[in-house]
């Protein structure tokens, strides 16, 4: 049973705030992912596209799985402003292992675009990056840790229940080990190899531009860019990967920490534009295209 105790804070008070924050997040997370998604979309339409199908697919992966994610944020918001979970065991487990699913998926979607740049640019293999197994194995290797799990369990009638219902609360990783370790896989092994993918490819290409001669200011910009990519992503990804492995013995801690692991969903869209300038120049092109269809509006209303 799922030890929940609400003692350490006024919980009814707790529960409305994590339903305003959750519902701050919502609106920003699902416009961003959104656009995201509207400009991929854009952007392969376009004759004079250079972004690469695997790098689409990789982002198309990324948003679908936010946006599904962000599409299960209503049942978390009920849950808080009633202050139980009245929805009941089975949408309790679809929507926690949704959520696992999602998340593990949108977060080496976006890791895949960067080990994709490390075999090209520095092992050299592009032809293995183009290739469409190399491809289809990267887009369903996200699914595998968290859909063996849920057959293991399932096969074996150990399934667990994420459902208090004692307390009336559905939280994602209280009584579940198994994804604590998933969870601490992906924190101590898949971030620490990000970041060495984005120092190789960097080392990579400032020694050949040294051996061609060629100037430093472009890899200056690189550098920076990595880095603001490196810090989002252990800004968020971090906190909430701590909170995650600690046992909590109350409400208003699972809330909190709940609320940390949903931070990727508004931090991956914003990795995604810093990575691909295709990506970026046709957000960029969008918005201008908006702005200029405002004006236009907003003119012919004073002159009618």
């Amino acid at each position: 049973m799922n030890q929940t105790f609400s003692s350490l804070c006024t919980v009814s008070v707790y529960l409305n705030l994590c339903a305003s924050s959750k519902v701050l997040l919502l609106v920003p997370g699902f416009c961003l992912n959104t656009f995201i998604l509207v400009s991929l979309v854009s952007c392969l339409l376009s004759q004079q596209s250079k972004i690469r199908s695997n790098v689409a697919m990789f982002i198309l992966g990324s948003t679908s799985c936010n946006l599904v994610s962000l599409s299960l944020w209503p049942m978390n918001i009920h849950w808080r402003q009633h202050g139980h979970w009245l929805l009941g065991s089975y949408l309790c487990e679809v929507m926690v292992s949704a959520k696992h699913l999602t998340s593990s998926a949108s977060f080496h979607y976006v890791s895949f675009i960067t080990f994709s740049i490390y075999l090209t640019v520095v092992c050299g293999c592009r032809q293995l990056v183009n290739s469409r197994l190399f491809l289809a194995l990267q887009l369903l290797f996200p699914l595998l840790p968290v859909g063996l799990k849920e057959l293991s369990l399932w096969l074996l009638g150990s399934r667990v229940n994420h459902l208090d219902r004692v307390n009336l609360t559905c939280f994602s990783f209280i009584n579940d080990e198994v994804m604590r370790v998933l969870l601490l896989v992906k924190t101590v092994v898949f971030l620490p190899l990000s970041v060495y993918f984005y120092a190789h490819i960097l080392h990579t290409i400032i020694q050949s531009a040294k051996l061609m001669h060629r100037s430093q200011k472009i890899n200056v910009h690189l550098v920076k860019v990595f880095s603001l990519i490196s810090l989002i992503t252990f800004t968020a990804h971090i906190p909430g990967a701590v909170f995650a492995l600690m046992e909590h013995h109350s409400v208003c801690q699972e809330m909190f920490r709940d609320l940390l692991l949903d931070l990727p969903l508004l931090s991956s869209p914003i990795i995604l534009l810093c990575m691909n300038i295709e990506l970026r120049n046709q957000c960029l092109l969008l918005l201008q295209r908006n702005t200029s269809n405002m004006g236009k509006k907003s003119i012919s209303m004073i002159d009618e």
